[in-house]
């Protein structure tokens, strides 16, 4: 299977039926809500794009040459709409579906930045390790917007929680189930040098840290506009 083909089965579809349910274009409701989903998905693919560039630079993940429609950096063009899109499925889907709630304001909070600067210590102290690779550079990259969400809005995410957490799993399942079909039809693949060797079948567990993080990332950060914005029912 092609990068493309997958992209279409896997990514686009989903987010066109999820446009389609509940009249998402269309619905008063949810027009205020367009603004902040753009933005995150324009926030993944700006911050992301650097990161991954240097991870097929490493050699951490390949891609067959044959396979992609062309290469922008060291990236095939469809891993950027991959980022994209992934960031607006996450946001579609939560404003669809996740209540609105009375927030509680955005305040430091320090033990959501300790937490925060301990996973990137971890990503650190991985890094020192040649199998702790892709999960070291995971974590690091991880770190600066889990300072930002974790260290401001940690009340905020703790009493929402359980309004989407619902939605953060099961979205995690889903493309992990799609990343191990790719991986299993060499869309794409791992280096097995750089990575702990632990996973589910042919699922390293880096690739499920990094579906986890990446809707955590979305889905805390949307919950944190409607806080900032003062959105309650």
């Amino acid at each position: 299977m092609t990068y493309y083909r997958f992209l279409i089965i896997f990514i686009c579809l989903p987010l066109l039926l999820a446009l389609c349910t509940k009249n998402f274009l269309f619905t008063k409701s949810n027009k205020t809500e367009h603004l902040p989903i753009a933005l995150m998905g324009l926030v993944a693919l700006v911050y992301t794009a650097p990161w991954d560039n240097y991870l097929v630079m490493r050699g951490v993940w390949t891609y067959p040459t044959g396979g992609v429609i062309g290469v922008l950096g060291y990236v095939p063009y469809e891993e950027y709409f991959f980022m994209f899109l992934q960031a607006t499925l996450a946001g579609v889907l939560w404003t669809s579906w996740v209540p609105h709630i009375k927030y509680a304001g955005l305040r430091l909070s320090y033990n959501g930045l300790i937490m925060a600067l301990f996973i990137g210590l971890l990503g650190a102290l991985s890094l020192m390790y040649v199998k702790g690779t892709y999960i070291g550079l995971i974590l690091v990259w991880a770190c600066p917007p889990l300072v930002l969400q974790w260290g401001l809005g940690s009340r905020t995410l703790i009493k929402s929680f359980k309004t989407w957490a619902l939605l953060w799993i099961g979205l995690s399942f889903y493309l992990c189930l799609a990343d191990y079909y790719a991986i299993l039809n060499g869309v794409w693949s791992i280096t097995p040098a750089t990575r702990t060797g632990w996973g589910i079948g042919h699922l390293p567990v880096e690739e499920i840290l990094f579906f986890t993080l990446t809707n955590l990332f979305v889905l805390q950060g949307l919950c944190l506009w409607r806080a900032w914005r003062g959105v309650a029912s």
